[in-house]
């Protein structure tokens, strides 16, 4: 979390219970701070009260980050930080132009994203209006066949698979043409 305001900025990075039970990600968030002090003016790591005793101090205070301590209560500054003089830079020519260049390409894509709203609309409309016509239509019918087959009477020796079947006159007409 950075905090900035009346010319200076104060970085604090807050280890909550979960965080600080692991040794792994307890060790990542020092060194997450330890990365940020000398980049604001003040570093902070905030660590709850139980945390807190059973943590050493000297290696924040040789690295000029403080600590603070926080329970359900009451926030305390247990090591003050150490002041860091920062200083802002300008940005070179060289930056300007890249910066530059970068918003030329968000406007790009602003407008692109406004182009492909516009064709979602108009495309949400269109399918609005093809469900409201085909909700119109009546119910497709199924298919009824004007005339019936007539039936084809099976030799007894067949199958029942075979009664009514119309392949059956077709093909026990083949062998006689």
């Amino acid at each position: 979390m950075l905090f900035q305001g009346g010319g200076s900025s104060i970085r604090v990075v807050i280890l909550d219970e979960p965080f600080w039970t692991d040794r792994q990600t307890f060790l990542n968030s020092i060194m997450r701070a330890t990365a940020f002090a000398g980049k604001s003016n003040r570093t902070y790591l905030a660590l709850p009260k139980a945390a807190a005793s059973l943590t050493d101090a000297r290696p924040f205070h040789e690295q000029g980050i403080g600590l603070f301590t926080y329970d359900h209560r009451k926030v305390d500054e247990a090591l003050p930080a150490r002041f860091f003089e920062t200083a802002t830079v300008p940005l070179p020519h060289a930056d300007k132009a890249i910066a530059d260049q970068v918003q030329n390409e968000v406007i790009e894509l602003r407008t692109q994203v406004d182009t492909l709203e516009r064709t979602v609309q108009s495309l949400s409309e269109e399918l609005m209006s093809i469900r409201r016509t085909s909700s119109r239509q009546e119910p497709v019918k199924p298919y009824v066949p004007a005339r019936a087959l007539p039936a084809v009477a099976t030799p007894g020796g067949l199958p029942r698979c075979f009664a009514e079947n119309p392949w059956v006159e077709v093909l026990s007409r083949r062998g006689r043409e």
